[in-house]
């Protein structure tokens, strides 16, 4: 697997995925409000599974295409095409689902090209593996924080056009930057070539640690789902409160998730497997917290902060451990994969998390909480044979 990177040019390509992430959140909001308000009821489900469901579906041929090709390029050519996408739809309304469908499938190729690509960062900034996934993190947690700021201010200030535009604005720039910067991922070409899909991923199902992480965490992440559907009438009927509480909230859970991000290198150490499924752990137990205590803000606002930087820590630890524990030419399935099973997972957790509302939301995170805890514990246990470890290196074992 050969590697190009122009020095310098990292903290740039960082930058430009910020302001891509940030309108990322900027899109997703916008199209919600067109579609609300220039649509039936009905439609804003039908977007939301036309902005999952195509990707899951390509998600095994995006990640076979990767580990095929340049992924970096493919990173440029996605970038272009949402550009091209989101300006379509600013200026053509009426193609709001179809370009939905697209930037679906788009999105799972830019965060697989994307996860195979922080390895080439991490080697051209000259840091650790885990280092480069922590920087990875605080640019996501960045832009989940000041995405839907962003786009509710020039939703409201420019109108949802003039938005989308300066959001196509956002992945174009990154297309320059990565195309700019010369930052490749050059695969091998062998064998695999001429190998079916099946065929392509058969090794990396018969990978029993690969499995575990995958299966035990995907509860973790449906367990989240459940939570996350329950958390506005936790707010709204449990709590009795109003929109102001539930912006304080989510704002401190953007808050821990930003403290987790710039800690977690520190917190990962050379525990990457263990720290994958303790976090798990933790931000199951925060929802317990939420489940099992007298409902009142304080509680709810610390388990807030505490789960946020969990799930940060929690994010930087499995991407690492995934990327370790797999060759180079295997990080584009293994990123669709991951991503295929994940996004599975919060499908079901949003159809289980709606059998708890309006009435019963605490019951969703007790049933969360309990989900994610033995995820974090029984998985951590399959995944290492034993409840003790030896400290392994933040690093790939594989370069």
């Amino acid at each position: 697997m050969g590697v190009e990177f122009r020095r310098g040019w990292g903290w740039l390509v960082l930058a430009a995925l910020t302001i891509s992430t940030v309108g990322d959140e900027i899109t997703l909001l916008t199209l919600m409000f067109r579609t609300a308000e220039n649509a039936p009821a009905y439609a804003v489900p039908v977007l939301l599974i036309a902005e999952l469901l195509p990707g899951l579906i390509a998600a095994p041929y995006v990640g076979q295409l990767i580990d095929r090709r340049d992924a970096a390029r493919i990173l440029a050519v996605a970038s272009a095409l949402q550009a091209g996408v989101i300006a379509l739809i600013a200026h053509y309304p009426m193609f709001t689902l179809g370009g939905a469908v697209l930037l679906s499938v788009l999105f799972t190729a830019s965060s697989a090209a994307t996860f195979a690509l922080i390895p080439v960062l991490a080697s051209g900034l000259g840091t650790t593996l885990a280092r480069a996934n922590s920087l990875l993190e605080l640019v996501r947690s960045l832009g989940m924080l000041a995405g839907p700021v962003a786009g509710g201010v020039l939703v409201g200030w420019i109108g949802s056009r003039n938005a989308l535009f300066a959001d196509a604005l956002s992945f174009a720039l990154l297309a320059l930057v990565v195309l700019a910067s010369g930052l490749r991922r050059k695969p091998h070409r062998g064998d695999q070539e001429e190998q079916t899909l099946f065929a392509d991923y058969l090794p990396l199902l018969r990978n029993r640690r690969l499995m575990v992480v995958t299966g035990a965490l995907s509860f973790e992440v449906f367990a989240t789902a459940i939570a996350d559907v329950a958390f506005v009438f936790l707010v709204m009927v449990t709590m009795g409160s109003g929109p102001t509480a539930f912006g304080v909230l989510t704002a401190l859970w953007a808050g821990g998730m930003l403290i987790g991000a710039a800690l977690a290198q520190r917190a990962i150490g050379h525990r990457i497997g263990q720290t994958a499924f303790g976090t798990a752990a933790v931000m199951g137990a925060t929802m317990l917290l939420i489940g099992l205590a007298p409902i009142g803000f304080a509680i709810v606002a610390v388990a807030f902060i505490l789960g946020g930087g969990a799930n940060s820590i929690h994010n930087v630890a499995v991407r690492t451990l995934l990327q370790s524990e797999c060759p180079p030419a295997d990080h584009g399935k293994v990123a669709a994969i991951y991503g295929a099973v994940t996004r599975t997972s919060v499908i079901g957790g949003y159809i289980a998390g709606g059998l708890f509302v309006p009435d019963n939301a605490p019951t969703a995170y007790l049933v969360g909480g309990l989900l994610g805890v033995g995820a974090g514990l029984i998985g951590w246990r399959m995944f290492n044979g034993r409840w003790r470890a030896a400290p392994v290196k933040a690093s790939t074992r594989w370069d």
